[in-house]
């Protein structure tokens, strides 16, 4: 699916936020500023084209490892992020080719609710993660309010972004996929109860829209789990 709106992607993600997008992006990565001197290794893992490496270039790390299974995200990634640092893989997220304690930081950025196993790429996470590493999350979550913003909000995402994402990306089907991935995810503190459980400690969580919009800053437990 991802390979097929590659072309399109980022214009429509843009156009359907309002380029929101950009600046959440630049407002977690500028939460990890104090990595700038440490010459971090950073997975941007679910990478798409390459938005949150992009962002991720400014803390100056050693390598960057941007991680797909899209094939046609991951060249334009490589386009987008022309550096010799930059190391494109293709893998799932619940079956990484790294050995243990390798990355410094690990950040998905409007993928964690695509993941097909959500447990074992949690497990995978922490597993490549050095012990108090940092696990950076920028998602759409499922919300439980039901006031009146949210509904009008809901009713844009229902029912204007599928139409209009379609019928840009000449897809029939990607934006509705967006809406129905989001309703059938986790709400943000059920998120955060399951990095808990499966190793992690969250540090902040940032509400960036409506209570649907957060990014939630992690770090490794330096304790066996």
């Amino acid at each position: 699916m991802f390979d097929s709106i590659s072309s399109s992607y980022d214009r429509l993600n843009r156009i359907l936020s309002g380029f929101q997008d950009v600046r959440w992006r630049k407002q977690a990565v500028g939460m990890l500023q104090h990595y700038k001197n440490k010459k971090p290794v950073v997975m941007d893992l679910a990478s798409g084209s390459g938005d949150l490496g992009k962002e991720f270039l400014k803390l100056r790390p050693r390598l960057l490892y941007s991680v797909d299974i899209s094939e046609e995200m991951l060249k334009i990634c490589r386009k987008k992020i022309n550096s010799e640092i930059n190391k494109i893989i293709i893998a799932e997220s619940s079956d990484l080719p790294f050995e243990n304690e390798h990355i410094d930081i690990c950040g998905v950025s409007f993928g964690i609710r695509n993941f097909c196993n959500l447990d074992d790429s949690l497990d995978e996470i922490r597993r490549v993660l050095k012990p108090r590493g940092v696990f950076l999350t920028i998602e759409f979550f499922k919300t439980e309010n039901i006031n009146l913003k949210h509904r009008l909000f809901n009713l844009y995402f229902k029912k204007i972004i599928p139409s209009l994402g379609n019928k840009l990306s000449g897809s029939t089907y990607a934006y509705n996929y967006l809406f129905d991935s989001v309703n059938e995810f986790v709400t943000v503190n059920e998120y955060c109860r399951l990095l808990g459980e499966k190793g992690f400690s969250v540090r902040k969580v940032k509400n960036n829209f409506l209570d649907f919009v957060y990014t939630v800053y992690a770090e490794k437990n330096s304790f066996a789990c």
